[in-house]
């Protein structure tokens, strides 16, 4: 079997490996256009869980990585010019060229053909092979060139960002929110070395223009940041790697991750924010999805779609939770005005994959302090403020309306909340519309997608139905159960007519039984 790689990042390279451990006969080859000592890139973080996954798969590697990591497990949050902290978050940092270098000399050792300074100008160069990845990153040629039948989407997200480096040490996975005169910037750094951290900035594109950032050197761009960060860096300078590029996250998805014996693998295929970290750790877990649809199926023909079908629900996982987390950060100034326990508490869950019981688990001291803070709040209107999450979540309500007959008719919704109403979005003429309509009186339960034994009850009358508003409310719960920014024209009746029914809460029953 003859294996040919495009691209020398932690996919080709981990794929590589996996598949001459499998089977050492093969002929792979990786073709990279950079060398081997080059990279645009400062550090990059593991989690624990992460790591002890690539143990399973293959352990020398594993013992090179950990070996030249740096550990941590707490993030810090600068907001307001006070930090919080929180403990629990086993992370790992690493030098993205140490740890290509590492799988380099793993590479070699096991017989991997590896082909440095090799620009792949051409895919069709490339295709005299049992298989081809492409393992190209972002801007993947491979999938340009086969556009037509992996059918990608690329969604540039509007935040500006930078990729800078400093010899300031931080204890953890540190962001930090700075407000300006000029406008919002915020940073995301960690240690990756003894001497280094990695630095990133993103800022809003209007705080960008308004700095003059888009004209700036690369010396005064650093300078200008390193002056914003001044505090937070000890004085230290920001460091530019001879790379001072600002950029626009990509949010790459494929229809299609394979054609006939052509497979995309990480960035190339899919990518996830920066601020959930979870870009390396994606395309290595493809690496083993990969080598292991290989180790069950064997033929190209039959491994493919198995790594397809197998492989794809996780990345979408992972990319709705990374969705969240950038668009919360797009959105962030409506969140700003709080102080820094909840504030951070927010950034901590805006992916919905973390709640308050795993802070509790992981960290009860700041979920003591957040607890504090919360029970001191005035009550804000008749749903308790430890079920306000629900809102956040892709909670579903079983919404009860009465027939003509009196007989109930349950159907189920999406929900939310403006602080004395909940609302329901619906279209005119369906049932549950008429339903209410004509009898208001409705209950609904709103159970948590993620402890369905914890729910909020509620009873009420529907005290207003209007048109008014409705699309864009579509829209904004589009956001949170579809991941989309708009509700789709194409899950719409043509003609349809929105409506929101908003029912006050009369009656509130909350149920937690196990906490």
């Amino acid at each position: 079997m003859k294996i040919n790689i495009i691209g020398g990042g932690p996919a080709g390279l981990y794929f590589a490996i996996l598949m001459k451990k499998l089977d050492p006969s093969p002929d792979i080859t990786v073709v990279e256009r950079d060398g081997p000592h080059d990279t645009f890139g400062w550090g990059i973080v593991f989690s624990e869980k992460t790591l002890t996954f690539l143990d399973g798969h293959d352990h020398q590697t594993y013992t090179g990585i950990t070996a030249a990591s740096q550990s941590w497990d707490a993030v810090v949050v600068g907001h307001k010019g006070e930090t919080a902290t929180v403990r629990g978050n086993p992370i790992s940092g690493i030098a993205r060229l140490s740890f290509l270098n590492i799988l380099h000399a793993r590479c070699r050792e096991l017989g991997v053909d590896l082909r440095f300074q090799t620009n792949a100008a051409n895919v069709a160069d490339w295709l005299d092979c049992d298989l081809l990845v492409g393992a190209d990153g972002a801007n993947s040629l491979v999938r340009k060139t086969y556009e037509g039948f992996f059918l990608p989407s690329v969604d540039i997200r509007q935040n500006k960002f930078i990729w800078l480096g400093t010899e300031q040490p931080f204890p953890g996975l540190t962001m930090i929110f700075r407000e300006t005169d000029a406008g919002l910037f915020i940073s995301h750094s960690y240690k990756f070395s003894q001497t280094h951290s990695t630095f990133i900035v993103e800022c809003p594109p209007e705080t960008w223009l308004r700095t003059g950032l888009d004209k700036m050197s690369d010396a005064d761009t650093c300078a200008y940041l390193a002056e914003v960060f001044k505090s937070d860096l000890g004085g230290r300078p920001l460091l530019s790697n001879n790379f001072v590029k600002w950029l626009n996250f990509p949010l790459v998805k494929n229809k299609r991750w394979y054609h006939k014996n052509v497979v995309l693998l990480g960035d190339a295929l899919h990518t996830a924010h920066f601020s959930i970290g979870s870009g390396t750790k994606l395309a290595l877990e493809d690496s083993i999805a990969l080598a292991d649809s290989f180790a069950r199926c064997q033929t190209v023909a039959e491994s493919l779609p198995e790594f397809e079908r197998g492989r794809k629900p996780v990345v979408e996982k992972f990319q709705a939770a990374a969705l969240q987390s950038l668009a919360w950060l797009e959105n962030v100034k409506e969140h700003l005005y709080l102080d820094p326990v909840p504030f951070t508490y927010r950034l901590m869950t805006r992916s919905r994959r973390v709640g308050f019981n795993r802070i509790k688990r992981t960290d009860p001291e700041f979920a003591s302090q957040y607890n504090v803070w919360r029970k001191a709040q005035p009550q804000a209107g008749p749903i308790p403020a430890e079920y306000l999450d629900l809102f956040q979540k892709k909670s579903f309500g079983h919404l009860a309306t009465l027939m003509p007959d009196g007989t109930p008719h349950v159907t189920s919704v999406w929900v939310d909340y403006d602080g004395k109403h909940i609302l329901i979005n619906s279209a005119r003429g369906r049932l549950k519309d008429r339903n209410m309509e004509g009898r208001r009186q409705v209950a609904l339960e709103i159970a948590d997608p993620d402890n369905p034994d914890r729910y909020l009850a509620i009873r009420g009358p529907v005290v207003e139905v209007t048109e008014a508003g409705a699309d864009d409310h579509l829209d904004k719960l589009a956001r949170r159960y579809l991941d989309k920014d708009k509700y789709p024209p194409g899950m719409r009746f043509p003609g349809e007519v929105r409506c929101l029914y908003r029912i006050e809460p009369k009656h509130v029953t909350t149920w937690n039984p196990f906490g």
